[in-house]
């Protein structure tokens, strides 16, 4: 996108209305795959139905008897394949790297299903776009609609389920999909079903940030009462390798929740690299030759922020997950940003803007600003947008007892 100009386009995925778009990808995988997904949007129709139309066992509960809320409530559960020793993020739901992995195929088009219900608040695909002219290439988009409060307050636990639900879940139509460990070699898909309590359930944000844009709740055994667990995240990295997109960016922020001893993340699709996935870097942990993390400082960008790199899956969740429960500790606000289908992790630490008493979302400090007013779209800068990174990042000194904890946890791992 050139410098300066608005525009609302985005290569992404085209939107998946008719049968003939929403089976096309599908036929690149293989013939086993392909018939599970297509049984599992039969059945879609199905479920559909029994939850709308029919009093019974299929039927949704009266959200009057809160003992009730979600029996009897049934989504699609992808399960993944098996976990083998090593951890090597792998996907075995996708041929090569040009065609759609199986379970990109079945977000997008349950995500486009609910946009074309009509339940969205707007279409983010006509929202204008612009890149601030700048060395830093921030991305301001022009949304009048956009309900900031929506990602900042949640309403209480679900019981007895013990779900956390975004303010905007007002019904169980948000409810996309469920995602859980199999034990299987590969994924399997059981088309509407209950979700499991040890799963993530994928909930539309009817307030979009960008296209795709979902929320990633643990059910109820992986809410725990602590605020991280290490097997969510986990689970959190290889749902970004199985999703196979460049595309793909999961999100997570620790000042968001008002309940901040439990855990949620978030994901969209962004058609181009967010600006700071093109800063530049610098090694600080050179680490030793057997391990599987790599530590980075981003350098030239107007907040101070860290990448993890790693292709084991558990060692890098491992890594941040202590990182991150260090920070929880010592109540430090920070964002993250997880990209490159699973294996780079981007840590934002934050102090509280003292203005405002608030920090900058996961998105904002990757570099993706969005304005309600034309009047402040209009004029964005990159001096503004600078300023407020810089409102809210941490002193040098916090900053470096920051790096060193990172590669003594790092020397940890590989011990």
């Amino acid at each position: 996108m050139p410098l300066g100009q608005t525009t609302t386009a985005r290569t992404l995925p085209p939107p998946i209305h008719s049968w003939y778009q929403f089976f096309t990808p599908t036929l690149l995988l293989d013939p086993m795959q392909f018939l599970g997904f297509l049984f599992m949007h039969i059945l879609s129709i199905v479920s559909m139905v029994s939850t709308t139309e029919f009093k019974g066992e299929y039927s949704l509960p009266s959200k009057k008897s809160p003992l009730d809320q979600f029996e009897g409530v049934k989504t699609h559960l992808y399960r993944l394949g098996a976990e083998h020793e090593n951890g090597t993020l792998k996907s075995f739901a996708y041929t090569d790297q040009g065609s759609p992995s199986l379970l990109d195929t079945i977000i997008l088009s349950q995500w486009e299903d609910y946009a074309w219900k009509g339940h969205f608040g707007y279409d983010v695909t006509a929202c204008n776009l612009k890149v601030v002219e700048g060395g830093w290439s921030f991305v301001v988009q022009l949304n009048d609609k956009w309900n900031s409060c929506v990602l900042k307050e949640h309403d209480k636990f679900l019981e007895p389920v013990g779900c956390l639900k975004p303010n905007c879940m007002n019904s169980y139509d948000e409810l996309l999909l469920c995602i859980a460990q199999g034990d299987k070699d590969i994924p399997e898909v059981v088309p509407s079903t209950k979700p499991p309590k040890d799963g993530l359930l994928l909930i539309a944000n009817a307030y979009p940030v960008e296209y795709g844009h979902i929320f990633l709740v643990p059910s109820a055994t992986n809410q725990l009462s602590f605020f991280w667990d290490k097997r969510m995240f986990s689970l959190i990295a290889r749902i970004a390798s199985e999703v196979n997109s460049a595309a793909f960016r999961v999100f997570f922020d620790s000042c968001t929740s008002t309940m901040p001893d439990h855990m949620f993340f978030q994901a969209c699709y962004f058609a181009n690299p967010l600006p700071v996935e093109s800063a530049s870097t610098v090694a600080i942990y050179h680490g030793k030759a057997t391990s599987a993390v790599h530590l980075y400082e981003i350098i030239d960008y107007p907040m101070k922020a860290l990448v993890f790199t790693g292709k084991d899956v558990n060692t890098l969740a491992n890594f941040v997950s202590e990182v991150s429960l260090t920070l929880h500790d010592n109540n430090t606000a920070y964002s993250l940003l997880i990209s490159n289908n699973g294996t780079k992790v981007f840590l934002f630490p934050q102090v509280k803007n003292l203005a405002t008493g608030c920090c900058l979302s996961a998105w904002e400090c990757s570099g993706y600003f969005i304005y309600r007013a034309k009047y402040d779209f209009d004029r964005a800068s990159e001096n503004e947008i600078s300023n407020r990174m810089a409102s809210v990042t941490l002193q040098d000194g916090a900053f470096e007892n920051l790096k060193n904890l990172c590669c003594a946890v790092a020397d940890d791992l590989v011990m």
